[in-house]
């Protein structure tokens, strides 16, 4: 699974898909591309010029490819799986980084530290789950939603589903319902609108 997958069928796949606007992104993709830190753009170049690197199997899920390309002066991954009308489901979209990553290819074996946690596998997917530290945990409490940065949590590697060891989750809701907040940010609001016909 480390050696690079050579440029092949799989992205010519992908590339049509992409062209053919038959593709979704998943809300974990979303959210990342609402870091700012690229956009869905991007994606699609790394469907239509990346390359794979990684090829997982699982007994429920099917096979998913972890797809590399260069967005801009950064790495992007994107995480697709083929869906089962057709089209293609971007499942995780990310730029590659410390402790997870060594470089652009290559996972760190140590994989950072473990959650201090006994869950090791992902409930939904099976896939293994590392220690990484979440920028912004969206949190809603009775309607309201807060932001918490700098979190630790175990993230799932194939489907990115985060978890949370108890005593962090505890300690979470704690500072919430002591009205620990150190600032407030204005969030901006779209209506979604489809774009006009051509």
């Amino acid at each position: 699974m480390e050696q690079m997958i050579e440029r092949s069928r799989e992205i010519a796949w992908f590339t049509a898909r992409v062209r053919e606007s038959r593709y979704a992104l998943s809300e974990h993709a979303m959210r990342n591309v609402m870091t700012g830190q690229f956009n869905v753009a991007d994606i699609e170049r790394v469907l239509v010029s990346g390359y794979v690197i990684e090829e997982h199997r699982h007994e429920r899920r099917g096979v998913s490819y972890l797809v590399c390309a260069a967005a801009h002066d950064s790495p992007l991954h994107a995480l697709c799986a083929p869906a089962n009308d057709g089209s293609l489901l971007v499942a995780f979209a990310y730029i590659p980084a410390p402790p997870l990553w060594l470089d652009t290819r290559h996972r760190n074996p140590e994989g950072g530290h473990r959650m201090n946690a006994p869950l090791q596998t992902c409930f939904f997917c099976g896939g293994e789950i590392k220690f990484v530290t979440v920028g912004n945990f969206d949190y809603r409490l009775e309607g309201r939603l807060y932001v918490i940065k700098k979190v630790p949590a175990g993230l799932c590697q194939q489907c990115g589903e985060k978890y949370l060891a108890a005593d962090v989750g505890r300690q979470m809701n704690a500072l919430i319902a002591e009205g620990k907040f150190t600032r407030r940010e204005d969030v901006d609001v779209i209506d979604y609108e489809p774009a006009a016909a051509p």
